[in-house]
């Protein structure tokens, strides 16, 4: 039996359509894939990490009661399978099963006795079933874990369902196209093609890349999908890219994972607050033309920015010919005072040394005093519903801000209560009988000048790294 070119043409071109219409649909699952997981895993390490701080008091006070009702209450969230408070001996303190109380932990024991790594820690995967333990750490010491156990369940359920939908796609496409003409079939497989050029220029980062109107059936449909899309995909790459002039690239990945969290409103928490602010500005700035004092002040601004982000610190503001850092927040960390410090060195190293290029070629230096405290403030975003900042209130500002007042040129001053707290790691001046606005009597301050052991170590390689970057993009110079 002959078959006629129409039947053999359609036949080729329905093949063709059904390739490209499983290729795409793979890309968009194994994509779907990895960003659930991607999503799960970070959600699970957070709830673990949560987990984990909240039980250390009730652990340390044996309060049974509060142990098992935040056992109880972590259950609730869901894809949670299972939840444990242990003590240092891994064994069990709380349970959603009384018989399990006093039983060691078994799972993963070797593995959490011998991690090093930053928790929370991954110490089972598998049977549907992923395990994180988060250590309960009071003062360096760890007294206990939290065991949390999260079901797969939710990431195999919905590709599932994305298989099938690629799957009827293809097969309805398949057969609408066996059964149409061969001009017809030749119309439609080119927005096809170009639907397939798209997702591989998607795949590479051109991300401006636009496929032209496809018509108003249902391959026009998935044009117009496929170009809202991309300009999704672009809108997010320019908000992370503002977000990266403001925060460290670390921190606005953070962000963008719980958009959410963006309102206005802001929680207690401890963060180290840095000023750091140009002497003598007022006199430099009147001999120069307005456009070098805005060039002379972006170079340094732009490498106290990058300074503080490679210690994962957030730019607060810039006020006139200061700046305004803070470390802790919007992302919580345990050593944001260790992360000050070394950025409050850092940048009087690196304005050290910009100063010694800038004055060999005859070019304006300038004079940085340094101002830091910590302590509680209240962060979060501030403002109005139109318009907020995010940024942080309290004594610690206030006090970071009025030593940059008193700091001279090189000048890192911090309090003695602070001092005490990192000089086993620095080397300081003490400044006996200071008269500070807004505190009774006079107080002690001190002067850091360098830093000592690991943490010297530290900043010189982030300067090492940082300064000949910014000069190789004609930033310092």
């Amino acid at each position: 039996m002959k078959i006629g070119i129409k039947i053999k043409l359609a036949l080729v071109l329905s093949g063709l359509l059904f390739l490209t219409a499983f290729s795409i649909g793979g890309v968009l699952i194994m994509h779907q894939r990895s960003s659930l997981e991607a999503q799960m895993r970070s959600m699970a390490g957070t709830i673990t990490h949560e987990f984990a701080s909240d039980a250390k008091i009730p652990l340390m006070q044996k309060d049974t009661l509060q142990m098992n009702l935040l056992v109880q209450s972590i259950l609730k969230y869901p894809g949670i399978h299972d939840a444990f408070i242990l003590n240092d001996n891994l064994q069990i303190e709380a349970h959603k099963e009384i018989p399990e109380l006093g039983l060691t932990f078994y799972e993963g024991k070797d593995l959490i006795t011998r991690t090093e790594g930053s928790a929370p820690w991954l110490v089972k995967e598998g049977d549907g079933v992923l395990t994180f333990v988060s250590p309960i750490i009071f003062k360096k010491t760890t007294v206990g874990y939290t065991a949390v156990s999260f079901s797969d369940a939710f990431i195999k359920e919905r590709v599932a369902l994305a298989i099938k939908r690629v799957a009827v796609i293809g097969v309805l496409a398949v057969i609408g196209l066996s059964l149409l003409s061969i001009p017809l079939s030749s119309r439609l497989l080119r927005p096809v093609f170009k639907l397939f050029t798209g997702t591989k220029e998607i795949a590479k980062g051109n991300l401006d890349y636009r496929i032209p109107d496809g018509g108003k059936d249902e391959i026009g449909d998935l044009v117009d999908s496929f170009n809202r899309m991309a300009s999704e995909l672009k809108k997010k790459e320019i908000l992370k890219g503002v977000f990266n002039r403001y925060v460290s690239a670390h921190v606005a990945d953070e962000i963008l994972k719980e958009p959410d969290q963006i309102r206005l409103g802001g929680d207690r928490r401890e963060v180290t607050v840095l000023f750091a602010d140009i002497r003598g500005f007022t006199s430099i700035s009147k001999r120069l033309r307005p456009e070098e004092t805005v060039e002379l002040l972006n170079s340094y601004f732009t490498f106290i920015t990058e300074i503080v982000f490679r210690f994962e610190g957030t730019i607060d503001k810039f006020i006139g010919d200061a700046v305004m850092s803070v470390f802790g927040a919007p992302i919580r960390s345990s050593a944001h005072l260790e992360q000050g410090v070394k950025a409050a060195i850092g940048i009087k190293l690196a304005v050290t040394e910009v100063n010694k290029i800038r004055e060999a070629r005859g070019l304006v230096a300038l004079k940085m005093g340094v101002g830091l405290d910590s302590g509680t403030v209240i962060a979060g975003n501030m403002g109005s519903q139109a318009r907020m900042d995010y940024t942080a209130v309290g004594d610690a500002v206030n006090m970071a801000s009025r030593l940059t007042d008193l700091a001279k040129g090189g000048d890192v001053l911090v309090s003695e209560e602070v001092y005490n707290l990192v000089a086993d790691n620095v080397t300081g001046t003490r400044i006996d009988s200071v008269f500070i606005k807004g505190i009774d009597g006079p107080v002690t301050l001190y002067n850091i000048s360098g830093l000592r052991g690991r943490w010297k170590e530290d900043v010189a390689d982030i300067l090492g790294v940082a300064i000949p970057e910014l000069e190789r993009q004609g930033v310092v110079l």
